[in-house]
């Protein structure tokens, strides 16, 4: 298969718009390049999401509990310092791409994918662009999000070459895998705090 360099620019309408020949072009890049657009593309993303939750969507949410009589013990999250918010979101970002790329990896080598770790994780870093550039936007973001896991399998599907169905059950399975985990640890940490407490 015949490969070619692609700009910045390439990619993101290659993605957004003919998503299987752009990962075909980027299965011989170096996982370098992929991590570097995730990186522009994360920044772009936590300032502009960072604006908007400081200003809109707090106007939104406190107008909403006023309008219910409910308490507003849930802005004091808008409180939060924005900097500190910001850099949280870049490392949640970062944590986030190589937790879940590493989990699917393992349903990808499963389903008989032999491509290496390196295009698993390009494939969420590429499949992701469409929720970096438009998810920030209020109350639609998870449409793009949508749109995202979408290319993620079909990032998957190219990359590994194997089947949709196949790159469809490693996406999922370890989406599934993500919740469990996080329910587990969520029990975790509320019984840790009621034996603190009761102790």
């Amino acid at each position: 298969m015949n490969y070619r360099r692609l700009s910045f620019g390439e990619k993101v309408k290659g993605f957004l718009g003919a998503p299987v020949n752009t990962f075909n072009n980027v299965e011989a890049e170096a996982l370098g390049s992929a991590v570097k657009y995730f990186t522009i593309w994360v920044v772009i993303y936590t300032i502009l999401r960072t604006i908007v939750f400081y200003t809109l969507e707090r106007r939104v949410f406190q107008t909403l509990w006023n309008l219910l009589g409910l308490s507003d013990a849930p802005l004091y999250l808008y409180r939060f310092d924005p900097v500190i918010f910001a850099l949280l979101a870049v490392l949640g970002a970062f944590a986030g791409l190589f937790i879940s790329g590493s989990l699917t990896h393992l349903f990808v080598r499963a389903f008989g994918g032999r491509k290496g770790y390196a295009n698993t994780i390009k494939a969420f870093v590429y499949g992701d662009t469409p929720f970096l550039l438009f998810g920030w936007i209020p109350f639609v973001g998870m449409l793009f999000w949508i749109w995202a896991l979408v290319l993620n399998i079909i990032g998957i599907r190219q990359l590994h070459e194997i089947s949709t169905g196949r790159a469809v059950g490693a996406v999922l399975l370890s989406m599934v895998a993500l919740v469990i985990i996080g329910v587990l640890i969520g029990l975790f940490v509320v019984l840790f705090v009621v034996v603190l407490a009761a102790g």
